[in-house]
């Protein structure tokens, strides 16, 4: 069985009591051996398959966890699991609640987008600054959209003050933007996250847990949704020293601060490197011993291996 294959952290993470559980869980340490074995975990103990929830950075993660979980557990219970990227999960509940909406590829609302922005004559209104391009524009309020809940014309001036005279200008493209999606039932990739949130508000979802792969990338709508989720129990795992993302709105204060916003959450981490040799582990532990430390971690080699 799963949790027979795991060492003692990762049997302790993933026999953890229902509630906030964050893990700790750098490159080689078996991350996916232990979220694997926590929904064994849940299955044994009698939770309903339906009532967990696994989201993942990437499709195939998914799709390799439930394969594992199908080595032992039968295909009819396994496939009530509802797992996925968080743009995957929201598309499929956001079709079955609102069957006509499209999911439409950045490039169609880029074009989309533009053809709004052209409608406004910037060179007419001679500004002394000259004015974002369309698609510059657009980039930017994606990237809002990841990274803020605030409104966009507040991010926006903290970034580019110089620009407030064009502020109403833009803020005029974006709101068309939005009126003529909706009008068409568009939606982007944000645009899931952001409906099913408001979905979430008023209409619950009912979870006994949420378990969230790669936690360190997730960003500030990422996070905001899990919160409206409101699951009875939620399982992180991730790495404050892999957080890659901050380029596409990943914030780091997700896991950062998992245990003051969680009051009683539990903190496992695993430090057994299975991948990596003794002199490349060494070497690692100086290099993140010089970041600033969130949660306290030392790897150590669990086997020996040649090579590199």
């Amino acid at each position: 069985m799963p949790l027979s294959a795991l060492n003692l952290e990762q049997l302790s993470a993933a026999k953890a009591s229902l509630g906030h559980n964050l893990i700790i869980a750098s490159a080689g340490t078996g991350k996916t051996s232990t979220i694997v074995g926590r929904i064994a975990y849940l299955l044994h103990s009698g939770i309903d398959p339906s009532k967990i929830l696994l989201l993942t950075f990437t499709n195939k993660a998914a799709g390799e966890m439930v394969a594992r979980l199908e080595r032992f557990f039968p295909k009819s219970i396994v496939s009530r699991i509802e797992s996925g990227t968080f743009h995957a999960v929201s598309y499929r509940w956001l079709k079955e609640r609102y069957p006509t909406v499209a999911l439409k590829q950045p490039g169609e609302l880029k074009t989309l987008f533009r053809s709004l922005y052209e409608k406004r004559n910037f060179k007419r209104l001679n500004f002394d600054i000259e004015p974002f391009s369309s698609l510059y524009l657009y980039e930017m309020y994606t990237l809002y959209q990841n990274a803020s809940l605030d409104g966009f014309y507040v991010w926006f001036l903290e970034r580019y003050p110089d620009h407030k005279p064009l502020m109403d200008i833009y803020m005029d493209i974006i709101d068309e933007f939005e009126v003529v999606k909706r009008e068409y039932g568009f939606v982007s990739f944000n645009d899931l996250l952001l409906w099913i949130k408001a979905y979430l508000e008023e209409s619950a979802i009912p979870f006994e847990e949420v378990l969230v792969d790669e936690y360190q990338d997730t960003n500030t709508l990422q996070g905001a949704l899990i919160d409206t989720l409101k699951p009875r129990s939620l399982f992180c795992v991730g790495d404050y020293d892999q957080s890659i993302y901050a380029f596409n709105g990943a914030n780091i204060k997700n896991i950062s601060t998992f245990a003051k916003r969680y009051p009683g959450a539990n903190v496992f981490t695993l430090k057994t490197n299975y991948r990596s040799t003794a002199p490349i582990l060494s070497l690692a532990n100086r290099v993140i011993e010089r970041n600033e430390r969130i949660y306290p971690k030392k790897l150590e080699v669990g086997r020996d291996r040649e090579g590199v």
